[in-house]
C-alpha cells in the first residue's frame, strides 16, 4: 500500500511540474550562481557543468531536501570538483525516495575554459529507478552547457539536459554581478510545451552572512535562503514554497580548499 501511495504521489507531482525531472531540486534555486563568474560554486556547477570552467580550487558539497515535508520523498546529493589546467572534473550522486522506491543518478562531468570569455561543460549520467519487489531499471542520460562572460558584470549561458524518461529540458539565462556581494539572475526553462521563468537575487550583507530569494512562474520554484560563511565552509539553509503541496526545507554545505574562493 505504501508503495502504491508513493506511485500516485510522484505521478501527481510530475503532472504538477509539467514533466520536470524528479531529481530536479525544489527546496532551493541550485542554479542561482550559474550565470556568473565570481559566484560559481560546486552546486551551481552541478546544475550546469559549464560552471566547472570557473572553479580553480578543490571543492565538495552536499545537498538535502525534505520534499513537501514528506520523509519518503527526501532528496540527497553529494558532489565534488577537482580543478585541472584548463578547467575541472566533477562527479556527483543524487538519490530521491526511500527503501521501497527510489531514483538515483551517478554523474561524471568536465568543464573547461575557452579563453577568458567563455566556458563549456559536458556531463554523462547513469539514472536508475528501483521498486522493491520489481527490480531496477537504468538508462544513460547527458547534459551540457555553455557560459559567456560578456563583461566583468554581465554573464549569459545555456544548458540542455536530456533525462532518461522525460522530455529534453532547455534553459538559458543572464546574470548581473553588480558587485562581489550582489548578483541578479534571470532564467527561462523550457520542457516540452511548458515554459517557466525564474529570477533570483543574492546579497552578501556582511562577510559571514548572505540572503537569497527566488521567484518563478512555476509555483514549485519560489524559494528563499539564509547563507552562512565560516572560513572555507558555506552553509545554505533554504526552503521552497508551493501553494498546494507546502514547504520543502533544504540544507546544503559547500567546502572549498581555498578560503579566498568563498569571498
Amino acid at each position: 500500500m505504501k508503495q502504491l501511495s508513493l506511485t500516485f504521489l510522484f505521478t501527481w507531482w510530475i503532472a504538477l511540474l509539467h514533466a520536470q525531472p524528479l531529481l530536479t531540486p525544489v527546496g532551493k534555486n541550485t542554479g542561482s550562481g550559474s550565470y556568473s563568474r565570481h559566484f560559481q560554486q560546486v552546486i551551481s556547477a552541478w546544475y550546469n557543468p559549464a560552471g566547472l570552467s570557473c572553479l580553480s580550487s578543490f571543492t565538495a558539497g552536499i545537498y538535502t531536501e525534505n520534499r513537501f515535508m514528506l520523509k519518503d520523498a527526501s532528496l540527497y546529493a553529494a558532489m565534488v570538483a577537482v580543478p585541472v589546467h584548463a578547467g575541472a572534473f566533477g562527479g556527483s550522486i543524487t538519490r530521491l525516495g526511500n527503501t521501497s522506491w527510489h531514483q538515483q543518478r551517478l554523474s561524471g562531468a568536465y568543464g573547461m575554459r575557452l579563453g577568458r570569455r567563455a566556458g563549456v561543460g559536458l556531463q554523462f549520467n547513469y539514472e536508475a529507478t528501483s521498486v522493491q519487489g520489481f527490480g531496477t531499471t537504468g538508462n544513460i542520460s547527458f547534459d551540457g552547457g555553455m557560459l559567456w562572460h560578456i563583461s566583468e558584470q554581465w554573464h549569459g549561458g545555456v544548458h540542455v539536459y536530456k533525462p532518461a524518461e522525460t522530455p529534453v529540458v532547455y534553459s538559458g539565462g543572464v546574470g548581473f554581478e553588480a558587485s562581489r556581494d550582489f548578483l541578479l539572475t534571470g532564467e527561462v526553462i523550457c520542457t516540452g510545451a511548458f515554459t517557466s521563468v525564474k529570477a533570483s537575487a543574492y546579497y552578501r550583507i556582511i562577510r559571514q552572512l548572505a540572503l537569497e530569494i527566488g521567484i518563478a512562474s512555476g509555483q514549485a520554484y519560489n524559494n528563499a535562503a539564509v547563507i552562512l560563511f565560516l572560513r572555507s565552509l558555506r552553509i545554505d539553509i533554504a526552503a521552497g514554497f508551493h501553494p498546494q503541496l507546502g514547504i520543502t526545507p533544504s540544507t546544503s554545505l559547500i567546502w572549498q580548499l581555498s578560503p579566498a574562493a568563498m569571498e
